[in-house]
């Protein structure tokens, strides 16, 4: 593969990764839905009058699945799109741009046109590998952004089950 094809294939590849990073927060946010369905069912349900020591750990235990779910729900956010700043990817100029180039280069070059080629790859080249840094140093924090806050979400849920385990005792008892 030549140098040319390898650039710009690594482009096209970490813009891609953008677009699925984008829509890769649908499934977090899906489950962050559902823990916010159990809690509120799970509030909802109890008696405030008169509050069972059984009561208070199921409070506890929402209160907890909440800290972590806000701190999870920050990371998505911080994922998706950086708070409200969002993230500057690197792209390639325009094609009118590059076409003007080509032809300061032929003129320059004096219409001598393996050097006006060979030139021109190397400045596609160089334009490719400063676009894919970027956008690899990009992909990499928004992965990992991802990356806690899908282990926030796992540890909400798995809180939220605990607690429906405690309310389901609680009917029993």
């Amino acid at each position: 593969m030549d140098r040319f094809n390898h650039y710009r294939n690594s482009y096209e590849n970490e813009l891609k990764k953008k677009d699925d990073l984008d829509k890769s927060i649908n499934i977090p946010i899906l489950i962050v839905t559902l823990i916010f369905g159990a809690v509120s069912y799970f509030t909802k349900s109890l008696n405030y009058d008169c509050l069972k020591p059984i009561d208070y750990v199921i409070l506890g235990l929402i209160g907890l699945t909440f800290i972590i779910l806000c701190v999870g729900i920050f990371r998505i956010i911080i994922s998706y799109n950086n708070g409200i700043k969002g993230y500057e990817y690197e792209i390639t100029g325009s094609a009118k741009d590059y076409e003007k180039y080509r032809e300061e280069l032929s003129e320059f070059y004096d219409e001598k046109e393996k050097k006006v080629e060979s030139e021109f790859e190397e400045s596609l080249i160089t334009n490719f590998i400063e676009c894919i840094d970027s956008n690899t140093d990009l992909n990499i924090f928004r992965t990992f952004q991802l990356f806690l806050a899908k282990k926030n979400i796992i540890i909400s849920l798995i809180i939220t089950f605990i607690t429906f385990i405690v309310f389901l005792l609680k009917q029993i008892i």
